[in-house]
């Protein structure tokens, strides 16, 4: 579904985001990329929705090679995956039916069938009632799935998410967390950067673990806390012996 062969990323200001980047994800998986600030997380996430580019290497998503599309191509490549922004970007002067419709009359769907898919993600993600609400009337967390419906509102076949919760207040975490946990239920492929260790441990079933633009681990919860735990320890022990 996701390959990452040899990937580097160099920004034009000089900032080496990514050093010799190789992971895959499978269909169906629940991936959690998790990390510091600055190791390289979200720089992933762009690469895989055509946002940026490698400097080197390969990333191929839904079996398209990113690196190889043109600027009139990338619209049109990203009806395969939906990304979930740490921001929303919602348009506050549409409901919350028109913000999950718009993505659908951009790609030219019929008007039944916009009104279809959008009533069934706003069932998804528990907004049925709230279609003539403005975003602004509505909590973050209500916010977020928005932005979650919109993403799944053209049945992609990977959905990306770059902190989704960063932006909320602790006691809104919990319900986004909730629908994103049952769409991995469902068998939606998913990849998503946080920094919600605690929710990674419990729900994905791999997570990829980043420092300094490297993966430092990858493997089930259970394999990357354990490492990275014992990590931190000898780190803890050689400063102190």
């Amino acid at each position: 579904m996701i390959q990452c062969t040899h990937v580097y990323k160099r920004y034009k200001n000089g900032t080496n985001a990514l050093y010799d980047i190789n992971l895959s994800v499978d269909q169906g998986e629940f991936v959690y990329v998790i990390g510091p600030t600055g190791s390289g997380k979200s720089t992933l996430i762009k690469l895989m929705d055509a946002e940026e580019m490698c400097t080197k290497g390969n990333v191929k998503v839904v079996g398209i090679d990113v690196g190889e599309l043109s600027k009139r191509q990338i619209p049109i490549y990203r009806r395969n995956i939906g990304v979930v922004f740490q921001d929303y970007k919602l348009l506050p002067h549409l409901t919350v039916f028109e913000n999950i419709a718009y993505a659908l009359e951009v790609i030219g769907m019929k008007k039944a069938q916009i009104r279809k898919r959008t009533i069934e993600v706003m069932k998804v993600v528990g907004l049925s009632e709230k279609g003539n609400s403005f975003p602004k009337e509505l909590s973050g967390g209500q916010q977020q799935r928005i932005a979650i419906a919109r993403g799944l509102a053209m049945e992609p076949d990977v959905l990306l998410f770059d902190e989704p919760t960063s932006a909320l207040d602790p006691e809104m975490v919990g319900e986004v967390l909730a629908v994103m946990q049952e769409l991995a239920q469902s068998g939606m492929t998913m990849v998503i950067v946080t920094h919600e260790m605690g929710f990674a441990r419990e729900v994905a079933d791999r997570v990829i673990f980043m420092a300094d633009g490297v993966v430092v681990e990858d493997g089930t919860p259970e394999q990357v806390f354990e490492q990275t735990q014992e990590q931190r320890t000898k780190d803890f022990l050689s400063k102190v012996l």
